[in-house]
């Protein structure tokens, strides 16, 4: 006999058993914790750093070092000559080594904004790979149900063997007496041999399951056992909607647009700065009456200011206030979302906890039938057969419910991943 639950096995992973006890919780913390997408915060870290680095060095002073030898066609010269001769004589071929050195003074606070955009550019990742880890949360905590089905499902066929083979000694007991014949026993033989058969397919699934659920984790789960509380629960956690890493992304997007916004308006304020350069020139270039190879020098204060851009940093602060303005309508429609998951997930639970009370009633009269069979068959009333499929229908109720169980439970902690109800205790 077939039972009428084997086709929704063959898609669902199977148990893991064995010494260790997992909850999904501590799947789902040890697959956040090991996946390689947690290594982008590593990376993005050592950037801030260096890039932090790099800004801090802004106020150390500027060195460069640049040379020039050219040959030029025609130079200046005097129309008139002394008595002693040329006035002048400016060498066609030129050369220049020169050393400049500038030390900023002021920079109307530019480097404040530019640390800030940078760190929040450190916590645009760290906060998108947040998102990416919660959607790790949702797989891992599907895969563990799945498993944990079939761990059940698997627990509930072996307690159906145990009754087959007490009632095959009884069989065979009446054989052995002459009352009954082997047909009778043969049939519980079979069924004996078809639940063997259906629980050793559900152990060969077990490995892929294990393999599967060990690659999101990262660790070795061949040995565990999972573990999950199955009673059922009338309120269904509502979560804390602030800490999911959405949040935060839309929080540092709206910081990253504010900073972007001071850096625009820091675009007038002016620069200052102090610079020396000092090399050697033919001829001097600050002196061309010196024609020969003559050193030269100068210091002084630099100083760039643009108190008018024609209404351009205004427009530009106007498009960061508009995007400002889409990061608001996104995260409007993601609450929106939210709220809506969470009255469906809830309509769902009260559905789960109502056919788990059917459930009940139907395995409490299946459990008498089963009983009143058996005294039957023992009477000679009723065959062997009858009385297989009165225990092949007891199993079928018992799987089912153990699957509403199961379900019940998986959308609740599907729901406990999504909303991050379990970070909060």
């Amino acid at each position: 006999m077939k039972l009428c639950w084997t086709p929704l096995l063959l898609f669902i992973a199977p148990p893991l058993v064995g010494q260790t006890a997992l909850t999904v919780a501590d799947c789902r913390e040890t697959a956040v914790k090991n996946h390689p997408l947690q290594q982008k915060k590593g990376v993005a870290s050592s950037i801030n750093a260096l890039q932090l680095e790099n800004i801090s060095k802004n106020n150390l002073p500027r060195i460069s070092v640049s040379g020039q030898a050219s040959y030029q066609s025609d130079v200046v010269t005097f129309p008139f000559t002394a008595p002693s001769g040329p006035l002048l004589e400016i060498p066609k071929d030129q050369y220049r080594l020169s050393l400049d050195v500038a030390e900023r003074l002021y920079d109307g606070g530019s480097d404040k904004v530019l640390r800030q955009q940078r760190n929040l550019e450190a916590e645009l990742v760290s906060a998108q790979t947040d998102i990416d880890a919660y959607q790790i949360r949702e797989i891992v905590t599907d895969l563990f149900y799945r498993a944990l089905l079939i761990q059940e499902s698997a627990a509930v066929l072996r307690s159906s063997l145990e009754d087959l083979e007490r009632r095959q000694k009884q069989a065979e007991a009446a054989v052995a007496e002459g009352i009954a014949l082997r047909t009778t026993a043969d049939q519980v033989k079979v069924q004996i041999l078809k639940t063997q058969q259906q629980i050793a397919g559900l152990e060969a699934d077990r490995q892929s399951a294990l393999e599967l659920l060990g690659k999101w984790m990262r660790t070795d789960v061949s040995k565990a056992s999972l573990n999950a509380d199955l009673a059922p629960k009338a309120n269904l956690p509502e979560g804390d909607f602030s800490v999911r890493p959405e949040m935060r992304l839309f929080s540092v997007q709206l910081q990253q647009l504010s900073a972007g916004k001071d850096a625009l308006s820091l675009k007038k304020q002016p620069k200052v700065e102090l610079f020396a350069q000092g090399g050697i020139g033919r001829p001097n270039p600050f002196n061309f009456f010196e024609t020969g190879l003559n050193p030269f020098g100068m210091v002084g204060l630099r100083a760039h200011w643009t108190p008018f851009d024609w209404g351009n940093t205004k427009r530009d602060i106007r498009i960061l206030d508009l995007q400002a303005q889409n990061v608001g309508i996104q995260q409007e429609a993601f609450r929106q979302r939210y709220e809506a998951g969470y009255l469906k997930e809830r309509r769902d639970n009260d559905k789960w906890l109502s056919q788990l009370s059917q459930d009940d009633a139907i395995i409490a009269l299946q459990e008498d039938i089963v009983k009143r069979a058996d005294a039957q068959v023992k009477n000679g009333v009723m065959t062997a057969t009858d009385y297989l499929t009165q225990i092949n229908l007891l199993t079928q109720a018992r799987l089912t419910k153990k699957m509403h169980e199961i379900q019940a439970a998986q959308a609740r902690e599907l729901w406990v991943a999504k909303t991050g109800a379990d970070q909060n205790k």
